[in-house]
């Protein structure tokens, strides 16, 4: 296996690492020799602003109102817009379509043509058009608007409570205009290194994206929370989506009049299969990484907001268990929200748990001991780095317990308790009454009574307010933090403190938990009625309290300090080729089909095939359920074209390939250019990933093509669907 010398896999790595390691940037892969590892295509292959290349055929799904900020990956395998992706990808999407009389979460979904094919309000699909560098013009920028000068002494000025990196926002606003002014495409520019180095990324986004086919949940989501970031894997996890354009192919809203996108590129998908050793390269858009943290950012994250994160879970899940399990629509309803949850709070033990077996603070500890000895090397550098690392310890000291609690109040409290966000979104109607103008109100009411729509569909005010109280009362018994204190507010002035009663008359009086009360309010709105609400009380306060711990960990020295931090290492290291942590911008990983040995005589085989589905199989666990179809299929061995040379169906494969979240659904691609998986989780093992990779456990697990296709085309009786691919045998 070829070595690169990669520098700091997490901040200072003196050491070579092997090759697979690194989210590359697509202007990096002419230094990479990824030709030298088994790929059998060209840089330009892979990326070209002027010519079709491979990373046409790769998408971001986003929401609208965030178009850049992608939450998965999706990948174009047809002439005719067809989007394949991971079906906890499409899991929102394939629940909102969900009733009681057409569950498509339990039987699954396939449009038997495109007229059937399911619309999704606010999703979108973005591809990455071209992406320059615009380093010098913003670091340009940022030296004309700072006074501070970048050295020791103006970044550990104690006293200077002026913001230390002025806002950049006019300057990154131009750069884009340069861009959107002159054309349709969208832009944005982003921050690597630290404030070390800036990008413009140039966006084509796709605004029609439709549901064309998802397995049930039992194959989607087999295994679901126990097998989750766990080897052998057995999931079926992918969905089918397709994009549309107006009838000139550029991007549009929905319209019964659109079009299949006819795509630059679109990836070929290969059944010849997966061996040991095969090359394999994944291209998507990971979400964020912090390889270059300093050893107590990472102590303190680790005992402080991972925890925080866990306590989280640990109350919320068990609220939406209790209510899921009595009612078989609140659980269609919350299906999707508990899931999102549970990802994020079993990653938080996970990640904490990786953090200690791999020694990952005593091992940063020892690379800042060395980082500090080639700072005292040279007085230029003493004057500059000198005290950049103890003072970013002393930093993350101070704001380690305003961070938990802004944290506990944001993924917690905020995002949770839905009622708190709908009601701050129906804050508009104000603003409205406020103009005077009828034609306005209007306006705000017709949105407001969709929006409301929406928001009850998938809403229940019982689990909301048990949510309500179990939070609260969680932050007080476990974090000794009160966030309703004040002797004024009415939960202490009226009700005493009693969190149960105060919650009961708050959603029992509001208008904002009940879709017939907001209704009658929208079509007399009253600024004083809203203002008085118990839940607009209720959430004015509780933001007051979110903010002001929002402004005490926000810090601008950090920024400062953190830019210098990196800095520092990159200098240490000029010659060395240094990958950027993830920030939701495409990056191509390259690697290789891999086993692996987790613990002492224990191996790990690169693949699992369908004999595992039903050695699984409990049918008095709903994880582990398996369709009758699914089993008769494979009792039958009716695997079609499928099957391995074995006569086996090959479900999963491991790979060596460096990802994290926002890389789901992320085609696995092979030397050839060929799609021969889906990327859908990482390991138990390698948890810590996005602080530090180790090579030797760290795996990506992908959803074999050859089971995406048969259960599209065997199980679901969808194989038209594989008419408009180009299947390589």
């Amino acid at each position: 296996m070829k070595k690169i010398l990669l520098v700091f896999s997490f901040a200072l790595c003196l050491n070579p690492i092997f090759a697979d390691e690194g989210m590359w940037l697509l202007t990096m892969l002419d230094k990479l020799g990824i030709q030298q590892k088994g790929c059998k295509l060209t840089p330009e292959q892979i990326y070209s602003i002027n010519k079709s290349s491979l990373k046409d055929a790769v998408l971001g799904l986003a929401n609208s109102e965030n178009p850049y900020s992608f939450f998965c990956t999706s990948e174009l395998v047809s002439s005719q817009g067809l989007l394949l992706t991971n079906y906890h990808c499409g899991f929102e999407m394939i629940q909102q379509h969900s009733t009681l009389t057409a569950n498509y979460m339990d039987n699954g979904f396939w449009a038997k043509n495109q007229s059937e094919e399911l619309t999704n309000e606010g999703i979108v699909a973005s591809r990455m058009v071209a992406m320059y560098d615009v380093t010098e013009r913003v670091l340009a920028a940022k030296s004309a608007l700072s006074q501070v000068k970048d050295t020791a002494s103006s970044v550990f000025d104690e006293d200077n409570e002026e913001e230390i990196t002025p806002s950049l926002s006019s300057v990154f606003e131009s750069i884009r205009k340069s861009v959107t002014d002159t054309c349709s495409y969208g832009a944005s520019v982003k921050s690597f290194f630290e404030g070390n180095q800036y990008f413009l990324f140039v966006y084509e986004t796709y605004k029609d994206v439709r549901l064309v086919g998802a397995p049930p949940r039992s194959i989607g989501k087999f295994g679901d929370e126990t097998d989750n970031w766990v080897w052998p894997r057995h999931t079926g996890d992918f969905c089918v989506l397709r994009v549309y354009t107006d009838e000139s192919g550029m991007p549009a809203e929905y319209s019964q009049k659109n079009k299949p996108l006819s795509p630059k590129h679109f990836l070929p998908i290969s059944l010849k299969g997966v061996q040991e050793g095969d090359y394999a390269m994944i291209l998507g858009f990971p979400g964020s990484t912090d390889r270059y943290r300093s050893a107590d950012d990472i102590r303190y994250f680790q005992e402080i907001d991972n925890a925080t994160l866990k306590l989280i879970g640990d109350v919320s899940l068990n609220v939406y268990k209790k209510y899921m399990n009595q009612d078989s629509l609140i659980r269609i309803k919350y299906a999707s929200k508990y899931d999102n949850l549970s990802n994020y709070w079993k990653y938080s033990i996970g990640q904490n748990k990786g953090i200690n077996d791999l020694k990952v603070v005593e091992k940063k500890y020892e690379q800042e001991k060395a980082m500090k000895e080639w700072i005292q090397a040279d007085s230029s550098r003493i004057a500059k780095y000198g005290n950049v690392i103890d003072s970013l310890s002393g930093l993350f000291y101070d704001l380690c317990i305003s961070n938990s609690r802004l944290t506990f109040m944001n993924v917690g409290l905020l995002n949770v308790v839905e009622a708190f966000m709908f009601t701050y979104d129906c804050m508009s109607i104000v603003d409205a009454l406020e103009t005077g103008d009828p034609v306005i109100v209007k306006e705000v009411q017709v949105s407001l009574k969709d929006k409301a729509k929406k928001f009850f569909n998938d809403y229940d005010a019982m689990v909301d307010k048990n949510q309500f109280i179990s939070l609260t009362l969680a932050a007080a018994y476990n974090m000794d933090f009160n966030i309703y204190s004040s002797k004024n507010f009415i939960l202490n002035k009226k009700y005493k403190g009693d969190v149960a009663k105060y919650a009961d008359y708050v959603f029992s009086k509001s208008i904002f938990t009940d879709p017939a009360r907001l209704d009658v309010f929208l079509d007399k709105p009253d600024r004083k009625k809203f203002v008085s609400d118990p839940m607009f009380e209720l959430l004015r306060y509780t933001l007051y309290t979110y903010f002001s711990y929002k402004d005490a960990v926000v810090n601008p020295r950090i920024d400062m300090l953190n830019t210098l931090y990196v800095d520092m290492i990159m200098k240490m290291n000029p010659d060395s080729v240094m990958y950027p942590d993830a920030n939701s911008t495409l990056r191509l990983t390259y690697g290789s089909v891999e086993s692996y040995v987790p613990k002492d005589g224990m191996t790990y085989h690169y693949y699992t095939t369908m004999k595992g589905i039903l050695e699984k199989k409990d049918d008095k666990n709903p994880e582990f359920f398996v369709p009758e179809k699914l089993e008769e299929l494979y009792n039958a061995k009716d695997f079609g074209q499928y099957a391995d040379k074995n006569g086996d169906m090959p479900v999963c494969f491991l790979t060596t390939n460096d990802i994290t979240g926002g890389n789901s659904g992320s085609p696995v691609i092979n030397a050839n250019g060929e799609l021969i998986g889906i990327a859908f989780d990482g390991n138990w093992e390698a948890m810590s990933g996005d602080i530090i990779f180790e090579p030797s456990v760290q795996r990506t697990i992908a959803v074999d093509i050859r089971y995406v296709l048969f259960v599209i085309d065997k199980f679901g009786g969808a194989g038209y669907l594989l008419d408009e691919m180009t299947i390589n045998k």
